[in-house]
């Protein structure tokens, strides 16, 4: 059987240039005896259902986008079950999962890693209510909502300021909830939640913002904050320099059941993108696939 290489990609990622740099990586594969098949469609289930479908053909996933995009690709490896090489060509706006592993940000250097695969790591991963993959953060909470009113035109043209912009709108407006945090051997907290940040590793963005906790989520909360805190938590969210505060709590676990307890509907957010509503049930899964990287790093 010859080795095939599936290449995943947004059309819209990177402003439209993922399908150029998808047949740019096709040829470089070919040029080095490795067959490739281009994989794309309009919808985030159509995307599921496709890769599904063509993972037990190939010997590899590259997926060209952001971190959104890479959600598709673990999502769909989650729900067939299925454990797979993986290589990434950031081309998204933030690319916190590719900052963190260290990968290179400029396609040509991407596709050569691929091509070259000097190392391979083993990446958790967190699932979301055991269908939904969770590749670098989950939130929910003022700044969530923040996120979910940004377009992706204004991300574009304006990068983190169109999140601050949001932000200074809504100053003053919205309170802490109590959110219910379930975990297995700690059992119920009930705690009052401005936003909530959920990662799979100690850092956002490259910046570290926390101690190492080997195969386990990182939870960080915003709890009862005043209007003068706004501005800092919001530079807090976008760089991930955590300040010392009493107004923050930090938690880290293996599984978590997370609802709201006033039963107040709260919308989440998945590696970048608007997701499911409270309650919802994570599970870390401890070096769910190989990722190909540079060189291997803690």
């Amino acid at each position: 059987m010859a080795t095939t290489y599936g290449i995943f990609y947004n059309g819209q990622a990177g402003n439209g240039q993922a399908a150029t740099v998808a047949h740019q990586t096709a040829q470089a594969l070919s040029n080095h005896g490795i067959e490739s098949q281009l994989l794309t469609t309009p919808g985030i289930p159509q995307a599921i259902a496709l890769i599904k479908q063509t993972l037990s053909q190939l010997s590899a996933l590259i997926v060209i986008g952001g971190d959104g995009t890479l959600n598709v690709a673990m999502t769909a490896l989650i729900q067939a079950e299925a454990h797979i090489r993986i290589g990434v060509i950031p081309m998204g706006t933030v690319n916190n999962f590719a900052t963190r592993y260290q990968l290179p940000t400029d396609p040509q250097a991407a596709i050569e890693l691929i091509c070259t695969q000097p190392a391979t790591q083993a990446v958790g991963m967190l699932v979301c209510n055991q269908r939904r993959a969770v590749v670098s953060s989950l939130t929910f909470g003022n700044l969530a909502d923040i996120s979910n009113e940004v377009r992706q035109s204004e991300k574009q043209r304006f990068g983190k300021l169109s999140y601050l912009y949001r932000a200074i709108r809504h100053i003053g407006h919205n309170k802490s909830l109590p959110i219910r945090y379930q975990f297995k051997h700690e059992g119920s907290h009930t705690l009052k939640t401005w936003f909530c940040l959920i990662t799979t590793t100690k850092s956002v963005g490259g910046h570290v913002y926390s101690a190492s906790a080997p195969g386990k989520m990182h939870i960080s909360l915003l709890n009862n904050i005043g209007w003068r805190q706004v501005i800092p938590y919001i530079w807090f969210a976008l760089t991930g320099n955590l300040q010392n505060s009493k107004a923050i709590t930090q938690l880290t676990a293996t599984s978590a059941r997370i609802t709201s307890a006033t039963g107040q509907a709260v919308t989440t957010r998945i590696d970048g993108d608007p997701a499911v509503k409270l309650p919802i049930e994570l599970t870390y899964l401890t070096d769910r696939f190989e990722l190909i990287v540079p060189t291997v790093i803690e």
